[in-house]
């Protein structure tokens, strides 16, 4: 009388290891390229799991998904590009986002979407060429602004400040760009007058400060951290979603919890990536659980 209830049992446990040895295809951003991609590799070694993992560009791979011919992706969507449908569950596991730095010595805290485009903007209502231009007094204000960024090879962050920032995405000829982040950052570093569009914060015990941003003068200034990113406080973000087909929630949740856990966050910052808050990934996790 025993045997049938042992038997579905036996099965159910047999056809559970079975999904989790299912090979799998993960798809996603070429910008995750280096890092998440490691980290899955790293991960299916581990735990003796085949998978296979392309990152070739999102546009690329919601098409692949979109065939089914892969299971999961991980994918940047800009404003014009074409989003999933409503086929799909889509998860948010981190944003890049755009600090801005400047001096310790610089007297300023914080600084608005205006001021920035003065600074930086080509094509907007005001210019600003000296500090004493946004506001600044003291010893700084007749100094130059040396206005720097790291440009579109070191990742988002120029584009972000320019298309969610500018009225006209375009930089004044003066902005120094510079491929890498540390070049960018080191261009600054020495100079008074200097500010600088970075991928991530500099290092908080360096020369260098992070300012908040606000959209207008009058409204309250947020600063980047995970917390004001997810809520949209800090309004300079493009978020990173994982994206697989409403079903597989199950099927992919021990894939999707590995990418929200503690342990992976640094493979995300290496990404330049924020990560969603602890909060905020535990949600996640408890929706997936009831999906």
């Amino acid at each position: 009388m025993m045997i049938r209830p042992f038997c579905v049992l036996f099965m159910s446990i047999l056809a559970s290891g079975l999904a989790l040895a299912e090979p799998l295809k993960i798809v996603g951003s070429d910008l995750l390229n280096g890092s998440v991609d490691v980290e899955l590799a790293k991960f299916a070694k581990a735990n003796d799991h085949e998978i296979s993992v392309e990152f070739k560009g999102s546009r690329l791979a919601l098409e692949t998904l979109q065939a089914k011919q892969a299971d999961m992706g991980l994918m940047v969507f800009g404003a014009d590009d074409t989003k999933p449908g409503p086929e799909f569950t889509t998860v948010v596991v981190g944003y890049f986002t755009t600090f801005i730095a400047v001096p310790r010595s610089m007297v300023i805290s914080q600084i608005s979407f205006e001021r920035m485009g003065a600074i930086f903007g080509a094509r907007e209502s005001s210019d600003a060429r000296r500090w004493a231009d946004i506001g600044v007094v003291g010893a700084l204000a007749q100094r130059n602004i040396l206005a720097v960024a790291s440009g579109r090879r070191a990742g988002l962050s120029l584009d972000i400040f320019r298309y969610g920032v500018l009225s006209k995405p375009e930089l004044k000829s003066t902005v120094l760009l510079f491929d890498t982040a540390p070049e960018a950052e080191g261009r600054i570093s020495n100079d008074e007058g200097g500010i600088v569009l970075l991928p991530t914060a500099p290092a908080t015990n360096g020369k260098l400060k992070v300012l908040l941003l606000s959209k207008s003068a009058r409204d309250v200034a947020y600063g980047p951290t995970p917390e004001n990113l997810h809520s949209g406080d800090y309004p300079l973000r493009l978020p990173v979603q994982l994206v697989f087909r409403k079903g597989d929630a199950k099927r992919l949740g021990y894939l999707i919890r590995h990418l929200l856990a503690d342990e992976t966050m640094p493979t995300l910052n290496a990404a330049n990536v924020i990560p969603l808050p602890t909060q905020a990934r535990n949600q996640v996790i408890f929706d997936l659980e009831t999906m």
